[in-house]
């Protein structure tokens, strides 16, 4: 299938309207994406990376580059939900980005993963809409299993809770039914998020690695229990962030 524009299109459009080099734009082969900036700019400052200038988003959705152990590593916010997510990769990879880790959070489906539990999203249910537009329904979406087995690593060296399975991605947060998680839980199903499905199948479809590491912000398998501001949950991220640039010093390029 052949589209009518593409990401590079745009990028090749980009720099020559600003007099620029794609380098100048400030993606590395190695991106780190989160929807949080408080988590962005944190991973940003332990990686002395420093704000690309020139990235297309400016301050909207900032973009920092620096090095971990030799390598360069961007951190990236993205917008939530999966459409502004993968535009945004797409672009990336039209700069040359090759390898994403996404780090956020995720609402939990089991007991067994209690708030502050580290999720790696494994194959998915794909409810949003933007993985049907890159890849038939019936097709299964999963990560790069090497990053998944770096991550797993990376998570048991830090001494964090985590577990790898099934996860369900939607576009409806405020309609994640009750029979819906009932069901989805007795299939095995660990945790839910807005972004993941998509970002698999971008992955699965440009030939890039994908990866996320989610923490889990609230708990669905009861009556609602959320975390947002606590220091447990702060705890919890503070502790993904360290697993990923573990990650990362362990040499996520192969």
């Amino acid at each position: 299938m052949e589209e009518r524009f593409t990401a590079q299109m745009l990028i090749d459009w980009y720099v020559e309207q600003q007099g620029l080099t794609v380098e100048a734009l400030g993606v590395a082969p190695v991106v780190v994406l989160s929807w949080s900036r408080r988590v962005v700019e944190s991973l940003a400052e332990v990686a002395g990376a420093q704000s690309a200038q020139h990235w297309l988003y400016g301050e909207q959705y900032p973009l920092y580059r620096g090095e971990v152990a030799g390598n360069p590593v961007s951190f990236a916010q993205m917008p939530v939900g999966a459409p502004g997510t993968v535009m945004i990769m797409e672009e990336m990879i039209a700069c040359g980005a090759r390898v994403f880790l996404g780090l956020g959070l995720a609402g939990s489906l089991q007991p067994e993963a209690p708030i502050g539990t580290l999720l790696i999203p494994t194959h998915c249910i794909r409810e949003e809409g933007t993985s049907a537009h890159y890849l038939d329904l019936e097709v299964t979406v999963g990560p790069s299993e090497r990053l998944v087995r770096l991550l797993l690593k990376a998570c048991k060296e830090e001494g964090l809770k985590v577990l790898a399975g099934p996860h369900w991605t939607t576009d409806a947060p405020y309609r994640e039914l009750v029979s819906k998680i009932k069901a989805f839980r007795e299939q095995g199903v660990l945790g839910v998020d807005m972004e993941t499905s998509a970002m698999y199948a971008v992955g699965q479809v440009r030939g890039v690695e994908v990866c996320n590491l989610l923490v889990v912000s609230d708990e669905l398998w009861r009556e609602w229990q959320l975390a947002f501001g606590s220091p447990e949950l702060r705890e919890a991220m503070k502790g993904a962030e360290r697993a990923v640039l573990r990650a990362l010093a362990a040499g996520i390029l192969g």
